[in-house]
């Protein structure tokens, strides 16, 4: 047998590959730089904003409230930081908030923490699961997310921690015309995240003025938009008709493409489908 101290020292190898596995995955997950230093105190000057951020309207009131909050119970999180080209500089991945809260309590040091994460998507999930972003701001971010780094919307959706079909609405508010975008960033509290994308889903332009002026007087709610929906889909039901065509259309083309690769319940399915298309046009 093995003498006792032999054991003793393979044991401990055993225990600190274990443990330096753990630290290794974590760090895989969290986008950690794997290197000591991982926590700093970072000088305030020393930290460029990152020119990516997705908030991009900062609440003069909230951020005293931060700085006030941090005066009496200290900073809860570090910052995250990545290293920059010049040696002793970094740049903000997230965190702007409390950092600007730090500036206005005049401190000149932060706690920060490298990681070598990608910037847009931590600084994105970050804002998104913290202090809610508005909803141009989001969906720029996640549009940033999807041009950037070439994501699927499904990827995007996994990323941030929501359905792929939340993603789409999201998105979908960069639709509205210019100017009830510029008017909402104006007043963004007068009207809902799930309000504006719910008026982003009217195809109508005066049907949409007509409740976006109603939001200006007595704000704008999920079920106010969502009623003049039907009245909309019954002023217009050709118009509709006429969409349905134009995506069957596009359908088709997609389903020819596969030519004899259909399978015989594609087949039958299509031929039910034809049965009832007859049935419309008299056939």
């Amino acid at each position: 047998m093995p003498p006792k101290k032999l054991i003793r020292q393979t044991a401990a190898t055993v225990l600190q590959a274990k443990d330096s596995a753990v630290a290794s995955e974590t760090d895989r997950m969290f986008g950690l730089s794997g290197m000591l230093p991982r926590l700093i105190e970072a000088d305030l000057s020393a930290i460029d904003t990152n020119p990516d951020q997705p908030r991009t309207v900062f609440d003069d009131d909230a951020l005293r409230s931060l700085a006030d909050s941090i005066a009496r119970h200290g900073l809860q999180q570090p910052v995250l930081v990545q290293e920059g080209t010049e040696k002793g500089r970094y740049r903000l991945v997230s965190g702007e908030r409390r950092l600007r809260a730090h500036r206005l309590l005049g401190r000149p040091t932060i706690a920060a923490i490298i990681t070598k994460g990608r910037p847009e998507e931590i600084a994105l999930i970050e804002n998104v699961q913290r202090v809610d972003l508005d909803a141009i701001d989001l969906a720029r971010g996640l549009t940033q997310l999807i041009e950037s780094h070439g994501y699927t919307q499904a990827e995007v959706a996994a990323a941030v921690g929501c359905s792929e079909a939340e993603v789409s609405k999201r998105l979908k508010v960069l639709a509205l015309p210019g100017d009830i975008l510029a008017d909402y960033r104006t007043n963004p509290e007068a009207v809902s995240r799930s309000a504006l994308v719910e008026l982003a889903f009217i195809e109508d332009d005066a049907q949409i003025r007509k409740l976006w002026q109603s939001a200006r007087t007595g704000g704008l709610t999920v079920s106010a938009v969502r009623a003049a929906r039907p009245a909309l889909a019954k002023a217009e039901p050709l118009q509709l008709l006429g969409k349905a065509i134009n995506r069957i259309d596009k359908d088709l083309n997609a389903i020819g493409s596969v030519g004899e690769a259909l399978q015989k319940e594609h087949r039958e399915r299509l031929r039910a489908l034809r049965d009832r298309i007859d049935g419309l046009l008299g056939a």
